[in-house]
């Protein structure tokens, strides 16, 4: 019996059958290509088109770059400069900013002749002179003024004390007067101190006035180890540990000192202003709650170091109480400033007083490991990563804020941890745990922070404490 195997194809069919099969076999060649629902050959010049389209294509993207990208990242560098004019120490961002200058740094602020006194406090940096002046109206143009201090390297060249100024003056002739004789009002010199400065930046300060009978050393080595006398002229000198210096207590602003002021003469003058300051008015107020107000001024002082905004001053403050109250077994400070104060002192050691006023203070500079850095035994108490508790004195001359802080900490969150967040707000994030704190690192920083350990490696005794932030040295 045969087998059915269906309908045979006729003769149409099969012809039919077998150019498709032909055709499928070529486009499986690459022979043809699918256009339209119907086929046709494909031409050897097509794909020699395409390329010149990308090409084409790639050269319009570069040549609009070339012409769109400057415009681009100098918008991006200006704005930059905008927020931190420090950047334009940097020469590509100072030249994005002096495309858009024009006429701009020799255009005056206004309109007002009246002589106006600004004062440039030792210490200042140039961004917080900046903002003075634009507070003030003297400047109206910040980036200008910024610009014409960066071209020119004045940065540094800005001097402490009274200057004359008014509304009329350019952003060129603002700074070269800042960079000019400071004025006097009574014929002395003029001394402008902020808070926040150490006794031995106080001491580089004062050489570079001119006092004509004014013996440095001798000066210092008052203010180091006052004598009695001086503890009986200012009674109030009783809450500072007889052997402990003046640290801590010298009076901060501007003021004018006759230019034959000796040695005594001028730390009485400062230790005055002192107790002519809101801070004197403090000392009763520790005292009527039970408080060691020495104790009190050496956690003020690290506090002054270590925040900007007044507003987390209680909450710094609040960090290190926790710490010396030993929450969640904490009990050492890891404040940077406390060991940067100790690695400057051992410094300047090594230098002549008289070299002191080219020092540049408060840097983490020489510093290296924190936890391995070595100081002589009678600065140990510094060493803040082994040592527990407050270091034996003041580490600088702290504000009413920061004493304010310090007498009524805010522990009510239990924070151990604090870090910068270099975001230009001058801000802080805190933390209650090493974890959190570590987490804030990584938000923030990105990375972490160098001599951070991993968790499982972090004492209970030792945290870790973010990089202070910027300072300006003397």
């Amino acid at each position: 019996m045969g087998i059915d195997r269906g309908p045979r194809p006729d003769a149409a069919r099969r012809e039919r059958l077998a150019t498709a099969g032909q055709r499928a076999r070529e486009r499986a060649a690459g022979g043809y290509e699918v256009r339209g629902g119907g086929f046709r050959p494909r031409s050897t010049s097509q794909g020699g088109r395409r390329w010149s389209i990308i090409l084409a294509s790639v050269a319009a993207v570069l040549i609009v770059a070339w012409f769109a990208l400057p415009p681009l990242m100098g918008g991006l560098f200006r704005a930059l400069a905008e927020e931190n004019p420090d950047l334009m120490r940097f020469g590509f961002v100072a030249d994005a900013v002096e495309t858009v200058m024009d006429d701009r740094p020799d255009t005056p602020a206004g309109t007002d002749p009246t002589p106006v006194d600004f004062v440039i406090q030792a210490g200042a940096g140039s961004r917080e002179i900046t903002d003075d002046l634009v507070e003030r109206e003297l400047v109206t143009d910040r980036l200008a003024f910024s610009w014409v201090i960066a071209s020119e390297g004045t940065y540094d060249d800005l001097r402490f004390g009274r200057h004359t100024l008014n509304r009329t003056m350019t952003p060129r002739e603002v700074a070269g007067v800042l960079q000019g004789e400071p004025s006097t009002g009574n014929g002395g010199a003029s001394v402008a101190l902020r808070q926040g400065l150490r006794l031995e930046q106080i001491v580089a300060y004062l050489q570079t006035l001119p006092f004509t009978n004014l013996d440095i050393e001798e000066f210092y080595g008052l203010a180091t180890d006052p004598p009695q006398s001086l503890r009986d002229k200012f009674g109030w000198m009783g809450v500072v540990p007889v052997g402990r210096s003046v640290e801590g207590f010298l009076g901060s602003g501007v003021f004018d000192a006759p230019p034959d002021i000796d040695a005594t003469g001028m730390l009485e003058l400062l230790l005055q202003r002192w107790q002519d300051s809101p801070s004197f008015a403090l000392i009763n107020e520790a005292q009527s709650h039970g408080l060691d107000f020495y104790q009190t001024v050496i956690l003020a002082s690290i506090v002054e170091r270590e925040a900007i905004l007044d507003e987390e001053r209680p909450l710094i403050a609040g960090v290190y109480q926790n710490r010396i109250d030993g929450l969640d077994g904490v009990r050492v400070l890891n404040a940077e400033p406390v060991l940067i104060y100790a690695k400057d002192m051992i410094l300047l050691r090594d230098q002549h007083i008289s070299e002191w006023p080219r020092y540049t203070f408060w840097t983490l500079d020489g510093l290296g490991s924190a936890q391995d850095f070595e100081v002589p035994p009678d600065l140990e108490g510094y060493q803040v990563w082994h040592s527990r508790g407050l270091p034996p004195g003041p580490i600088s001359t702290p504000g009413l804020a920061s004493l304010q802080a310090a007498l009524d900490p805010n522990t009510t969150d239990g924070y151990l941890y604090f870090l910068a967040k270099g975001d230009g707000t001058n801000g802080h994030v805190f933390a209650r745990t090493y974890e959190e704190h570590l987490h804030n690192i990584e938000i923030y920083i990105g990375g972490g922070v160098t001599e951070t350990p991993t968790p499982s490696d972090a004492p209970t005794d030792s945290p870790s404490l973010s990089p202070s932030p910027a300072v300006s040295p003397l």
